[in-house]
Formats: structure tokens, sequence, C-alpha cells
């Protein structure tokens, strides 16, 4: 079966998901195409992956706001590559692929990514075109189902909906032995896209507060990434003087998103808002305890019926650094966490149970 996945062409999670759908898939069920689109050509790992694993692929560039621009060349691509299935990570590109699903007969399924509380009224405009007019619309959440079916009211179609949570490769992403329980260096990190709907500037200023609060202890924060504000954060961390404590590396690969991760003691996520958090996920499955913004998508990931952090309601650098402090301090809590997380990523959040879900969906119209 030929399957088109379109993404966001820069950093995200788009690109994690769709790559673990095609790592997971270890009886080549799929033959994969992938579309990237957007404003950011694609990144140096994407095109690895893609030529690494033969698989065919282009580039749709659009200028800030104008993504109606690259709809004729997606038509047109998706013509020429004549796909079995669409899945349309990326919505902004719903048009073309409504239209080329339509007069090929080919299945189209909408992955509902973009938190609903941050959605601009475009983005309104294509999930409700998408509840009209695609085979199947995915959402990541139980939760976000829910605000979906709230906001479009008679638009929502519930017998086209399903919940696919994301998933991670649990395989390579798994904890390190040996960390020690008393710590008297503590290593902190995010991974994230830099935009300003990711609070990088709060964890700066937590990293202040730790400073202050607990100078005994050896503090560094890591964040990798890359976007639209790392050239301004970079520039701050630079200009206070905050180089030997904060580094932000810019992309790592996933060899090396790996290693990072096993070389944290407690991950640490500040975001405005998240459907359901990749880097959360990956962080949860390297058994990490959690520290991060209290805002929906996250706030039921890691404090449901699984807890595996804390909570930091209204983006306050004070309670960040109170939560991280209490973790450093509490070895019992740090492991309970950690491992529970892992669990909870070994049970949901598997790459082989999300590929399942979405081959039985496009193979058995489920």
């Amino acid at each position: 079966m030929k399957v088109v996945q379109i993404i966001y062409s820069g950093l995200g999670g788009h690109g994690s998901v769709a790559f673990s759908l095609i790592s997971a898939d270890k009886t080549g069920s799929w033959c994969p195409i992938l579309g990237f689109f957007g404003v950011e050509p694609p990144t140096e790992s994407y095109v690895h992956f893609c030529r690494e694993k033969a698989i065919p692929f282009a580039y749709f560039g659009v200028s800030g706001g104008k993504s109606w621009k690259g709809w004729p060349r997606i038509f047109r691509w998706l013509r020429a590559s004549n796909p079995d299935a669409v899945i349309l990570h990326s919505v902004t590109a719903l048009l073309p692929c409504l239209i080329f699903a339509r007069l090929r007969r080919a299945r189209l399924v909408v992955v509902e990514h973009q938190d609903n509380a941050l959605k601009n009224r475009s983005e309104w405009l294509f999930s409700r075109l998408s509840m009209l007019f695609a085979d199947r619309v995915v959402v990541l959440t139980s939760g976000y189902d829910q605000e979906l079916k709230e906001r479009i009211g008679l638009f929502y179609r519930a017998s086209k909906v399903r919940l696919i949570p994301n998933g991670v490769d649990i395989s390579r992403f798994k904890p390190q032995s040996g960390k020690p329980d008393k710590l008297m260096a503590v290593h902190l990190g995010m991974a994230a896209r830099f935009t300003r709907i990711k609070r990088h500037d709060v964890l700066i200023e937590m990293l202040e507060e730790l400073r202050r609060k607990q100078p005994e202890i050896n503090w560094r924060l890591s964040m990798p990434g890359a976007g639209d504000t790392w050239c301004e954060l970079n520039a701050r961390v630079n200009q206070e003087g905050l180089n030997s404590v904060i580094a932000l590396p810019g992309h790592l690969n996933e060899d090396q998103l790996i290693d990072w991760y096993q070389s944290l003691d407690v991950y640490v996520h500040a975001s405005e808002g998240e459907t359901l958090s990749t880097a959360i996920l990956q962080a949860m499955a390297t058994a990490l305890p959690i520290v991060a913004s209290d805002v929906p998508g996250i706030r039921s990931l890691i404090s449901g019926q699984t807890k595996c952090g804390l909570l930091v309601g209204g983006q306050q650098p004070g309670g960040f650094a109170e939560a991280v402090i209490q973790l450093a301090k509490d070895a019992g809590l740090r492991s309970s966490f950690g491992e529970a997380g892992r669990q909870l990523a070994e049970k949901d959040y598997s790459q082989n149970h999300m590929f399942a879900l979405y081959n039985n969906l496009l193979v058995n119209n489920a």
C-alpha cells in the first residue's frame, strides 16, 4: 500500500510521528512517501532518513502565512505519486489533499496535532473541513476529542474520529542504569522547537533561581532544538554570562538525542500548550522524572491515573525551581516517577502500538 505522509518541514512533533510510523512497519506493509511543507527546508536529519531508507520525498516551501501558494505543487505531486492513502499531519495542506482524495478515491486521514487552545481561525476552519470531508480524523487524547466536539458543534462527526496516541521507540529511548541517589550536580533539559509557545525563557529564569536558592549544587540546563527564538535566547544566555551553565546545542539527531536524554537527571518542559508532546513521551520512556507546565495536554499525560512528574501553574520560574529542588533532594520520588513513566510508555505509547492502530485504520477501514 502506497502511503503519503505530509508533515511540517521544520523540527517538531510531526516528524517524530511520521518517522516512527515508518520505522515501526517491520513487515513492509507500507510503501512510504514523504512530503515536507513549510517555511523551512527539511532538516538534514529528515533528508538523511529518507535517503537512507530510499523513501521518495519532496519539499514544498512557502513564505510566512501563505500556505495556499504551495497547494498547486502539492496537488501535482500527489497526482504523480498516486498514493492509496494520505496521512496529513500538516493541516494547512488540507485542500489539495481533499481534492486529490476525491478524484483518485484515496483514503485521507487528518491528524489533529495542534493544541485546541492555540489554534487560530484558519486552523479551526481546517478542523471543520476535515470533519466534513476527510475519511478519518485522528485525535491524540480523549480530552482533546471532547474539546474538539464542544468547539465545532454540528461539524463534529463521531463516526470519523479515532483516538491514536503518539508513540516512541521504547527499545531505543530507554533508561540509563547506575545513576547516583545523591545529586551534587543536577542536569536538567528540555527538547523542543524554539517558538513563543515553548517557554524556554521561563527555564532560563528557573536556572537563575536555582543557583540563588541552592548555590551548593552544580545546576546545568540544556535545551536542544532550533527555531524562531533560538538566536534571541542564545544572545540572552551570552549577555547574562550563563554560557557555562546553559547549553543551546541546536538540532540533535536521534542518536544524539537518546544520549542527551540519558545524561539528564530531571526533564523540564515549559509550554503554553501541548496536545501530546513527543519530547515528554521520550523522557518518560527514558525513565526521567518530569517537571512541566500545568496545561491540559501535559496535565493528563504526567498527572493522570499514573503520576510521573510534578506540574507547575502559571509559567512561574520560581514554581519550576521549587519542583526541581524537591526532586533533586528526593531520590525515591525521582525513582518512582521515572519507573511510572517508563511503564506507561511501554503500555500505551510505543511506536509499534501506534503503527498497528494506523495500519488497521488504513487497511481495514476501521
